[in-house]
């Protein structure tokens, strides 16, 4: 896979990430760059349930049927098909329309659920009233997200 996923600092300190092409399977840094943060194999995902293609057009490389704007060595085998998404517990758990929310259903009023919101690559946050009260500021919500993320 030749995208990668790359995170470094800009010349202010601030994270910036971006997806770059490499001709063979191992990541290597090329001058430029800035200071190196982390590195991951990466693949665009389609979010529609038809099949994903690629066309070009005025120049530039779009996923279809998303139309999202991708880079021009990408191939077929760097497109993630769509899946159904269902994320947090097992049980409970409702099909989640946004790519960026996780909904976990309430043990103390069932059918009552709460919604746990990615807002940047390192921090979430919940409707939960459970956030407020530890220590860390993260209920469980926040931390099964969390981890599921990797963060």
């Amino acid at each position: 896979m030749p995208l990668f996923e790359f995170y470094n600092k800009t010349s202010y300190g601030q994270l910036r990430k971006r997806i770059v092409y490499n001709e063979s399977s191992q990541f290597t840094i090329k001058p430029g760059f800035g200071d190196f943060v982390a590195v991951r194999p990466f693949r665009y995902m389609s979010r529609s349930p038809f099949k994903p293609g690629l066309v070009t057009r005025d120049g530039k490389k779009y996923l279809i049927p998303d139309w999202i704007e991708v880079l021009p060595e990408t191939t077929i085998n760097d497109i993630k098909p769509f899946e159904e998404e269902t994320r947090g517990r097992k049980k409970g758990t409702k099909k989640i329309e946004n790519p960026n929310e996780w909904r976990f259903e309430s043990k103390s009023d069932p059918g009552s659920w709460y919604v746990v919101t990615q807002i940047s690559d390192y921090k979430v946050k919940c409707t939960c009233s459970g956030q407020y009260r530890a220590k860390d500021r993260k209920c469980r919500h926040m931390k099964e997200v969390m981890k599921e993320l990797g963060i």
